[in-house]
């Protein structure tokens, strides 16, 4: 089966497994205990912590682990809205993830403004520079750093630096840079997201980087007192190990994009009438949102399952709503084209031969559903 669904989440390599495997038997103790076993516990967190921060080229003091980006989001939200004075306002694109959305309009409601997108999916800038100017009272602002259904990049070290410039707090979910760029400029920001399992570590674990003087979860001093609760060290060392590893194959991951390009290439030819979400902008150099000419989404990602690729149609935090994802319907497409989106997302296992045979494998898919159409007149493109 070629997996090409990297983007919501990725196979853990296998020394990622043996770290958590042997931190699982050999470092069990409680890292908080006085005891010998949680002290050297509490050691090797810490070593961990340091080996992230270096990574992202962070201060390891502001480092605080999570069960992923959805909290680390949640949280931020929840206490700008807390420490920041009650008239206070935030920008968000239009673009975010879920998990931003939401507590968004939850702690701000009415005070929280969506920033809109160009049909690109770019934020414009120029644009968020004049409400920061225009609109009084914005404290916090909230920019994803790369899109995880189209893999657009955002313009997030500029707004960081508008922010700063205004000493407003400025929050980037890196979720989906983090593992597939280099990791430089993050420090600019006052807050950031990262979940280990989108670049190859473990479900259930993540970071926000931030010196947030409030704690978010109370009921103990762990993790400098900002989230209680006892760490889960061995899920932080795969995740520490897994940050070593895709720091090593970063400067080969932008030269795969020609593997990508050249898949598109094939599916406008193959496909007449075919849209790519996002292709005359920066993007992921994993990342294909192919707008299908024909046939709802599911049906694609079936027949090509029986095939034996593994795709999806967009954020896996959206599928099973009624509703479209926001994205696309912000870059300007309406809710039926969303309905024929899929999403093609690659890392570090995928190679270029497989990225060609998932190409003729659409092909096959598409020749089947023309017969299956053909066949029966329920059925239709």
């Amino acid at each position: 089966m070629a997996y090409f669904d990297n983007n919501a989440t990725t196979r853990p390599s296998a020394e990622v497994r043996a770290a958590f495997d042997q931190a699982l038997r050999e470092s069990w103790g409680n890292p908080s205990s006085p005891c010998r076993s949680g002290v050297e516990v509490r050691v090797r967190l810490d070593q961990a912590r340091e080996c992230i921060a270096r990574s992202l080229e962070v201060d390891a003091g502001s480092v605080t682990f999570t069960s992923g980006s959805t909290e680390a989001n949640n949280a931020v939200f929840a206490h700008a809205a807390r420490f920041f004075e009650p008239s206070a306002r935030a920008l968000v694109s239009s673009i975010e993830h879920p998990s931003v959305l939401a507590p968004a309009d939850h702690w701000f409601a009415e005070r929280a403004q969506t920033v809109p997108v160009e049909p690109t999916g770019v934020i414009d800038l120029g644009h968020v520079s004049s409400l920061l100017d225009e609109v009084s009272g914005v404290r916090f602002v909230s920019l994803m750093a790369a899109n995880n259904e189209t893999g657009v990049l955002q313009p997030w070290r500029e707004v960081a630096d508008l922010c700063r410039e205004r000493e407003i707090h400025f929050h980037c979910d890196a979720t989906q840079w983090i593992g597939k760029l280099p990791s430089c400029g993050f420090s600019a920001c006052s807050s950031l997201s990262a979940s280990a399992h989108k670049l190859g570590g473990p479900k259930g674990v993540g970071i926000l980087v931030s010196d947030l003087p409030r704690p978010f979860i109370l009921g103990g001093s762990q993790e400098g007192g900002r989230r209680s609760g006892t760490e889960n060290y061995p899920a932080v060392k795969a995740m520490s190990v897994a940050c070593e590893g895709m720091s090593s194959l970063l400067p080969e991951f932008p030269d795969r994009s020609c593997w990508r390009d050249s898949f598109e290439t094939r599916m406008l030819v193959d496909f007449p009438g075919l849209q790519i979400l996002g292709k005359e902008v920066p993007r992921l150099w994993n990342t294909s949102m192919l707008l299908m000419p024909d046939y709802e989404n599911l049906r694609y990602v079936g027949k090509l399952d029986k095939l034996g690729f593994e795709v999806s149609t967009g954020s896996a935090c959206s599928i099973g709503k009624d509703d479209a994802s926001s994205v696309p319907l912000a870059m300007g497409f309406s809710p039926e084209q969303a309905k024929r989106l899929v999403r093609i997302s690659s890392y570090a296992e995928q190679t270029e031969s497989d990225w060609m045979s998932l190409a003729t494998a659409f092909c096959d898919a598409r020749d089947e559903l023309d017969q299956d159409s053909s066949g029966s007149s329920v059925i239709s493109p």
